[in-house]
Protein backbone atom coordinates (compact mmCIF):
# COMPACT_ATOMS: atom_id res chain seq x y z
CA UNK A 1 0.00 0.00 0.00
CA UNK A 2 2.03 3.63 -0.68
CA UNK A 3 -0.18 6.74 0.81
CA UNK A 4 1.37 9.11 -1.40
CA UNK A 5 3.11 9.12 -4.65
CA UNK A 6 6.58 8.62 -3.90
CA UNK A 7 6.38 7.17 -0.38
CA UNK A 8 7.97 3.51 -0.20
CA UNK A 9 4.98 1.10 0.56
CA UNK A 10 4.57 0.33 4.06
CA UNK A 11 5.75 -3.23 4.11
CA UNK A 12 8.89 -2.12 2.70
CA UNK A 13 9.42 1.07 5.45
CA UNK A 14 8.18 -1.98 7.91
CA UNK A 15 11.31 -4.34 6.80
CA UNK A 16 13.07 -1.22 6.46
CA UNK A 17 12.40 -1.02 10.98
CA UNK A 18 12.96 -4.26 11.29
CA UNK A 19 16.03 -4.37 10.20
CA UNK A 20 17.41 -1.20 11.71
CA UNK A 21 19.61 -1.61 14.59
CA UNK A 22 18.37 -0.04 18.11
CA UNK A 23 19.59 3.29 17.53
CA UNK A 24 18.05 3.57 14.24
CA UNK A 25 14.81 2.39 15.62
CA UNK A 26 14.72 4.55 18.59
CA UNK A 27 15.55 7.52 16.47
CA UNK A 28 12.15 6.83 14.32
CA UNK A 29 9.98 5.86 16.78
CA UNK A 30 11.22 9.18 18.91
CA UNK A 31 10.44 11.52 15.59
CA UNK A 32 6.88 9.50 14.64
CA UNK A 33 5.82 10.02 18.34
CA UNK A 34 6.71 13.65 17.88
CA UNK A 35 4.97 14.52 14.84
CA UNK A 36 2.05 12.51 15.81
CA UNK A 37 1.65 14.51 19.29
CA UNK A 38 1.82 17.36 17.21
CA UNK A 39 -0.74 19.96 17.76
CA UNK A 40 -2.70 17.62 20.57
CA UNK A 41 -2.47 20.62 22.97
CA UNK A 42 -4.61 22.97 20.74
CA UNK A 43 -7.34 22.34 22.83
CA UNK A 44 -5.84 23.32 26.13
CA UNK A 45 -4.67 26.30 24.36
CA UNK A 46 -7.36 27.76 23.15
CA UNK A 47 -9.43 27.10 26.40
CA UNK A 48 -6.76 29.00 27.67
CA UNK A 49 -7.10 32.21 25.35
CA UNK A 50 -11.15 31.90 25.17
CA UNK A 51 -11.00 31.97 29.24
CA UNK A 52 -8.87 35.41 29.39
CA UNK A 53 -9.98 39.11 28.60
CA UNK A 54 -8.11 40.28 25.47
CA UNK A 55 -6.26 42.63 27.23
CA UNK A 56 -4.81 40.09 29.09
CA UNK A 57 -4.43 37.18 26.48
CA UNK A 58 -0.35 38.04 25.97
CA UNK A 59 0.15 38.11 29.56
CA UNK A 60 -1.38 35.05 30.75
CA UNK A 61 0.35 33.32 27.58
CA UNK A 62 3.52 33.77 29.03
CA UNK A 63 2.51 32.78 32.42
CA UNK A 64 1.36 30.15 30.95
CA UNK A 65 4.40 28.88 29.33
CA UNK A 66 6.64 30.39 32.00
CA UNK A 67 4.70 27.38 34.26
CA UNK A 68 5.26 24.86 31.89
CA UNK A 69 8.99 25.45 31.38
CA UNK A 70 9.28 24.94 35.29
CA UNK A 71 7.49 22.02 35.13
CA UNK A 72 8.96 20.33 32.11
CA UNK A 73 12.62 21.27 33.67
CA UNK A 74 11.44 19.55 36.91
CA UNK A 75 11.27 16.25 35.55
CA UNK A 76 14.01 14.09 34.50
CA UNK A 77 13.17 13.90 30.60
CA UNK A 78 12.69 17.56 30.23
CA UNK A 79 15.93 18.40 32.12
CA UNK A 80 17.72 15.80 29.44
CA UNK A 81 15.79 17.24 26.62
CA UNK A 82 16.90 20.83 27.37
CA UNK A 83 20.44 19.79 27.57
CA UNK A 84 20.61 17.69 24.75
CA UNK A 85 18.88 20.39 22.29
CA UNK A 86 21.93 22.87 23.04
CA UNK A 87 24.01 20.39 20.92
CA UNK A 88 24.03 19.22 17.25
CA UNK A 89 21.67 16.62 16.59
CA UNK A 90 20.57 17.06 20.35
CA UNK A 91 16.94 15.07 19.49
CA UNK A 92 19.00 11.80 19.12
CA UNK A 93 20.03 11.33 22.11
CA UNK A 94 16.70 12.35 22.97
CA UNK A 95 15.52 9.60 21.29
CA UNK A 96 17.82 6.87 22.68
CA UNK A 97 17.06 8.61 26.12
CA UNK A 98 13.16 7.58 25.43
CA UNK A 99 13.32 4.90 22.88
CA UNK A 100 16.74 3.28 23.67
CA UNK A 101 17.72 -0.46 24.61
CA UNK A 102 17.22 0.81 28.48
CA UNK A 103 14.96 3.97 27.58
CA UNK A 104 11.82 5.15 29.69
CA UNK A 105 9.05 2.40 30.20
CA UNK A 106 6.34 4.14 32.05
CA UNK A 107 4.18 5.21 28.87
CA UNK A 108 2.59 7.88 30.94
CA UNK A 109 6.22 9.39 31.88
CA UNK A 110 6.22 9.81 28.00
CA UNK A 111 2.64 11.36 27.56
CA UNK A 112 3.50 14.19 29.70
CA UNK A 113 6.47 14.87 28.41
CA UNK A 114 5.45 14.92 24.57
CA UNK A 115 1.97 17.00 25.85
CA UNK A 116 4.35 19.15 27.51
CA UNK A 117 6.44 19.97 24.62
CA UNK A 118 3.58 20.80 22.34
CA UNK A 119 1.92 23.00 24.76
CA UNK A 120 5.00 25.07 25.20
CA UNK A 121 5.93 25.06 21.53
CA UNK A 122 2.53 25.66 20.46
CA UNK A 123 1.98 28.75 22.91
CA UNK A 124 5.82 30.27 22.01
CA UNK A 125 3.84 30.27 18.86
CA UNK A 126 1.30 32.12 19.74
CA UNK A 127 3.05 34.69 21.61
CA UNK A 128 5.47 35.58 18.89
CA UNK A 129 2.07 35.90 16.00
CA UNK A 130 2.19 32.80 14.68
CA UNK A 131 -1.25 31.42 16.14
CA UNK A 132 -3.06 31.58 12.97
CA UNK A 133 -1.30 28.28 11.25
CA UNK A 134 -3.36 26.54 14.60
CA UNK A 135 -6.55 28.01 14.13
CA UNK A 136 -6.01 31.37 16.51
CA UNK A 137 -7.23 34.44 14.60
CA UNK A 138 -5.86 36.72 17.24
CA UNK A 139 -4.96 40.33 17.62
CA UNK A 140 -1.53 38.89 19.56
CA UNK A 141 1.86 40.66 18.82
CA UNK A 142 5.29 39.38 19.93
CA UNK A 143 6.98 40.17 22.40
CA UNK A 144 9.65 41.08 20.42
CA UNK A 145 7.95 43.27 18.76
CA UNK A 146 6.42 44.99 21.64
CA UNK A 147 9.78 45.74 23.06
CA UNK A 148 11.26 47.58 19.98
CA UNK A 149 7.78 49.77 20.16
CA UNK A 150 8.04 50.66 23.72
CA UNK A 151 10.81 53.30 23.21
CA UNK A 152 8.48 55.31 21.39
CA UNK A 153 5.17 55.13 23.29
CA UNK A 154 4.41 57.62 26.28
CA UNK A 155 3.40 54.96 28.34
CA UNK A 156 5.52 51.68 27.61
CA UNK A 157 2.82 49.39 29.42
CA UNK A 158 0.47 50.28 26.05
CA UNK A 159 2.97 49.13 23.43
CA UNK A 160 0.77 45.78 22.79
CA UNK A 161 -2.36 47.60 22.89
CA UNK A 162 -0.90 50.69 20.38
CA UNK A 163 0.74 47.38 18.22
CA UNK A 164 -2.33 45.79 17.76
CA UNK A 165 -4.37 49.11 16.78
CA UNK A 166 -1.93 49.90 14.07
CA UNK A 167 -2.07 46.72 12.80
CA UNK A 168 -5.57 46.46 11.86
CA UNK A 169 -5.24 50.44 10.75
CA UNK A 170 -1.88 49.61 8.50
CA UNK A 171 -2.18 45.53 7.05
CA UNK A 172 -3.20 45.55 3.30
CA UNK A 173 -2.88 49.36 3.23
CA UNK A 174 -1.66 49.94 -0.54
CA UNK A 175 -0.14 53.66 -1.05
CA UNK A 176 2.46 55.01 1.46
CA UNK A 177 0.09 57.59 2.26
CA UNK A 178 -2.83 55.51 3.69
CA UNK A 179 -0.06 53.21 5.66
CA UNK A 180 1.64 55.86 7.17
CA UNK A 181 -1.32 57.87 7.98
CA UNK A 182 -2.41 55.77 11.64
CA UNK A 183 1.87 56.67 12.76
CA UNK A 184 1.34 60.35 12.08
CA UNK A 185 -2.14 60.10 13.93
CA UNK A 186 -0.66 57.73 17.16
CA UNK A 187 1.96 60.96 16.88
CA UNK A 188 -0.19 63.64 16.88
CA UNK A 189 -2.89 62.46 19.19
CA UNK A 190 0.15 61.91 21.79
CA UNK A 191 0.42 58.03 22.10
CA UNK A 192 3.95 57.79 20.53
CA UNK A 193 6.25 60.44 22.35
CA UNK A 194 8.90 59.69 19.43
CA UNK A 195 8.51 59.26 15.72
CA UNK A 196 9.24 55.55 15.23
CA UNK A 197 11.86 54.95 12.51
CA UNK A 198 11.51 53.45 9.44
CA UNK A 199 13.74 50.41 9.85
CA UNK A 200 10.69 49.70 12.90
CA UNK A 201 7.90 50.46 10.71
CA UNK A 202 9.24 48.32 7.79
CA UNK A 203 10.31 45.45 10.27
CA UNK A 204 6.95 45.50 11.76
CA UNK A 205 4.51 46.02 8.79
CA UNK A 206 6.64 45.90 5.21
CA UNK A 207 5.20 42.54 4.56
CA UNK A 208 1.49 43.88 4.93
CA UNK A 209 1.19 46.78 3.61
CA UNK A 210 3.21 49.41 1.02
CA UNK A 211 5.73 52.12 1.76
CA UNK A 212 9.41 53.20 1.63
CA UNK A 213 11.94 55.39 3.80
CA UNK A 214 11.16 58.65 1.69
CA UNK A 215 7.64 59.04 1.86
CA UNK A 216 7.18 57.71 5.75
CA UNK A 217 9.42 60.20 6.91
CA UNK A 218 7.76 62.88 5.17
CA UNK A 219 3.94 62.10 5.86
CA UNK A 220 5.16 61.66 9.49
CA UNK A 221 6.80 64.38 9.46
CA UNK A 222 5.41 66.79 12.68
CA UNK A 223 7.20 69.79 11.12
CA UNK A 224 5.32 69.53 8.10
CA UNK A 225 2.07 70.93 7.41
CA UNK A 226 -0.36 67.82 8.28
CA UNK A 227 -1.36 66.16 4.86
CA UNK A 228 -4.19 64.35 6.32
CA UNK A 229 -7.49 66.63 6.50
CA UNK A 230 -10.18 63.37 6.13
CA UNK A 231 -12.74 61.79 8.48
CA UNK A 232 -10.62 58.98 9.02
CA UNK A 233 -7.90 60.48 10.34
CA UNK A 234 -9.48 62.27 13.14
CA UNK A 235 -10.82 58.33 13.62
CA UNK A 236 -7.58 57.40 14.21
CA UNK A 237 -6.59 60.48 16.76
CA UNK A 238 -9.48 60.31 18.86
CA UNK A 239 -8.69 56.23 19.05
CA UNK A 240 -5.12 56.80 20.15
CA UNK A 241 -6.11 59.53 22.71
CA UNK A 242 -6.70 57.09 25.56
CA UNK A 243 -2.85 56.33 25.33
CA UNK A 244 -1.79 59.46 25.60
Amino acid sequence: MVRNEGEKPWNIKEQELLDADSDKRAEWIFATRLLASYGTSIPQVEHLLKSAPPALKLQMLSKKRTELINQFAGTEAGQHWMMCMKEQDGWKYVAQYAYGANGIQDSGLLDRFMLMLDQIAIIHDVINGRGRKYGFDLDIVSTESINATKQYCKHPENAHLILQMLHKMIDGQTTPKRSSRPIRAALQSGAFCERPSYAWFDNEFGNSCKNDSSSYYSYTDMEKECPYDDKLYDEYKNDFKKFK
